[in-house]
C-alpha cells in the first residue's frame, strides 16, 4: 500500500510513501520480473488524495525519464557462442529494439559472454535484461561488467533473470558492457540487453 494501512485515514497524509520508497518497490517487483500491484485507497470524497497523486505522478516522472532512451539500441554485440551459426539467433537481436527476437547459444553451452560495444564512453546506471521466456527460465547466475579506459570492472551480479531483470548499478561511463552468463540449466537465450541512465535524485 502507498500508505501505512490498506484504507484512507487523514492522520496518515504525512505518511504516504515517498517517490524513492515507491522506486524501491518498483525495482524489487517489476525489476525482478513481477507485477506491481500498489494499493491506493480513495479518501472520504471517493477520490485519491492529493498527496497520493503527487507521489504517483512523481514516480511516473522518474520512470519516464529513466527509460526514455535505450542507450544500447542499435549498438553492435559480440557473443562467445551462436546457435548453429544461424543469423536468426545473432547477438545483434539483443539491441535491435524488439523484445520478441532473441540470441541463443548451442545446446551444449551453459556459460558464455555477450559484449555490447557502445562505441563511445556512455554514462549509465540501469541494466535491463530479459530471457526469451517462451523457451523457459534457464539462467542460474550471471554478472555484468563495464569497460572504462580499457579496464573491465564488475558492476552487478545475480542469479535468475527470467522475464525481466532491472539492475540499479553505480553510475559509470563505459564504452562497452559485458553480460557473463556463469551458469545455466540449459543453453541460454536472451531477448534484450538494454542500458539506461536514471536522473540524479536529490
Amino acid at each position: 500500500s502507498i500508505r501505512p494501512g490498506w484504507f484512507y485515514h487523514a492522520k496518515q497524509d504525512a505518511q504516504v510513501k515517498t517517490v524513492d520508497q515507491l522506486l524501491d518497490i518498483y525495482y524489487s517487483s517489476v525489476g525482478n520480473g513481477c507485477n506491481l500491484l500498489l494499493n491506493v485507497p480513495p479518501d472520504r470524497r471517493g477520490r485519491f488524495h492529493e498527496v497520493d497523486c503527487e507521489r504517483l505522478f512523481g514516480l511516473k516522472k522518474v520512470l519516464d525519464a529513466t527509460f526514455a532512451k535505450d542507450l544500447a539500441q542499435g549498438k553492435p554485440v559480440v557473443a562467445s557462442d551462436l546457435r548453429g551459426n544461424d543469423a536468426k539467433f545473432s547477438a545483434k537481436m539483443l539491441t535491435d529494439g524488439n523484445r520478441l527476437t532473441y540470441w541463443a547459444a548451442n545446446d551444449d553451452v551453459r556459460a558464455c559472454e555477450l559484449t555490447v560495444d557502445l562505441e563511445t564512453p556512455t554514462r549509465l546506471n540501469r541494466v535491463r535484461i530479459q530471457e526469451h521466456i517462451q523457451r523457459g527460465q534457464r539462467i542460474d547466475s550471471f554478472a555484468v561488467d563495464a569497460r572504462t579506459n580499457g579496464t573491465w570492472k564488475e558492476i552487478a551480479a545475480g542469479t535468475t533473470i527470467g522475464v525481466r531483470k532491472i539492475l540499479r548499478v553505480p553510475t559509470v561511463e563505459a564504452d562497452a558492457i559485458r553480460l557473463r552468463i556463469i551458469e545455466s540449466q540449459a543453453c541460454p537465450t536472451i531477448s534484450t540487453l538494454e542500458l539506461y541512465v536514471a536522473p540524479e535524485r536529490q
